[in-house]
């Protein structure tokens, strides 16, 4: 069992939000009232404000972000810095590279700040950093960490010592994929747990859960807890996605319902999940034929909330988002197409509109959804 300090304005709860990652101009305060959630998650990427891509003063995803704190909604925030996609070193301390990042940063945080109530210093730095980034240089220092330092102390706390009432809970991560022996060896992922578990100025630390298999929550938690022992945990990110990633080459007549699904609803049996998940995202499909599909699945199952919070509790988990609305969606899916549109708690673009104009619930994890939200507000 952990003994968790739990700090700042997180409370001893197993507390479940809304994510919106990198695209808050999506956040719908209708869709948010219907499923009470009290947390709203984001992360904007940053380097589409340096390049000019998105502006700090007219950007509508900013300006979602201040409504949802004057709303009344809590706000857990942080930038993705796309180093690796930019193919972008780490800029060295002081150079004029840094100082735009970092300026852009705080014209950000001048517009947002007053209603972050956790920030996050980064966003799957694992995936989304140069690997010579990731290791011991010439010098003996490993830049992301170095980096992640220098925002802290001359960005982060500056700005809300000096310009806020309150100063956000601040966690390291978001790491993804700590159950993989590549990751647990890394000399950065080691470097930034070490000083999330020395750091009294961070209150805890943030992971991404995306798996295959379940009994990958735990090799990731026990890995993290061997050396952060104590203080709280995010989860801004979880789902079954590498499962669904490895079962889009199978055909529908791989199971004896998947046979019977296909003769129901005309498609071909030898159909590959793929090819229906192309059919659902270009034209929509049922509700009810959306969760027969999946029940045709002998891997399926609709626990996985009930999994993912019990480790959760387990392992000193304090809060957790999850996608309210599909945002990749390929129509023309492949074997290797991602598959996160299979998540969100309304799947606007595959199932039919509802009654009213409304978005369609996803039958596969609504009702789990709305019961680990009321369990966090009761505190269980």
């Amino acid at each position: 069992m952990f003994f968790l300090c739990i700090c700042g304005n997180i409370s001893w709860a197993q507390e479940l939000g809304a994510n919106f990652n990198h695209n808050a101009e999506i956040i719908d305060f209708e869709y948010l009232e219907k499923v009470d959630v009290d947390w709203v998650r984001t992360t904007p990427r940053i380097i589409d404000y340096v390049e000019g891509e998105l502006s700090v003063q007219n950007d509508p995803a900013l300006q979602k972000v201040i409504e949802a704190g004057e709303n009344g909604y809590k706000v857990a925030f942080g930038f993705r810095w796309d180093f690796k996609m930019h193919n972008m070193q780490i800029p060295a301390s002081g150079s004029d590279k840094e100082e735009k990042l970092f300026d852009t940063a705080r014209q950000i945080l001048q517009k947002v700040g007053p209603y972050v109530d956790i920030f996050k210093l980064g966003n799957e730095p694992n995936l989304e950093t140069l690997a010579e980034d990731m290791n011991l240089n010439s010098n003996g220092e490993i830049p992301l960490l170095e980096f992640t330092d220098r925002f802290l102390y001359q960005v982060i706390l500056p700005y809300f010592k000096k310009e806020t009432e309150k100063i956000p809970d601040i966690y390291i991560g978001s790491f993804p994929a700590l159950f993989e022996e590549r990751f647990q060896k890394n000399e950065a992922v080691l470097g930034l747990l070490e000083y999330t578990h020395n750091n009294p100025d961070i209150s805890g630390l943030s992971l991404h859960l995306h798996i295959e298999d379940t009994t990958e929550i735990d090799e990731a938690f026990k890995f993290v807890r061997e050396i952060v022992k104590e203080k709280p945990i995010i989860i801004p990110e979880f789902s079954l996605h590498r499962l669904y990633k490895k079962k889009l080459s199978e055909s529908l007549n791989s199971t004896e319902k998947g046979e019977d699904f296909a003769i129901k609803y005309n498609h071909e049996p030898g159909m590959k999940l793929f090819e229906w998940f192309s059919i659902a995202n270009t034209n929509r499909v049922e509700v009810r034929q959306w969760e027969e599909l999946f029940e045709s699945r002998d891997w399926f199952t609709k626990d996985f909330f009930d999994v993912y919070f019990n480790r959760f509790r387990k392992y000193g988990v304090v809060l957790a988002t999850y996608p309210l609305f599909q945002q990749s969606c390929p129509e023309n899916m492949t074997v290797d197409s991602p598959a996160w549109f299979i998540n969100p708690i309304f799947c606007q673009k595959s199932l039919e509109i509802a009654s009213g104009g409304n978005y369609s619930e996803n039958p596969l994890w609504f009702e789990s959804f709305q019961k680990w939200v009321a369990n966090g507000k009761l505190g269980d």
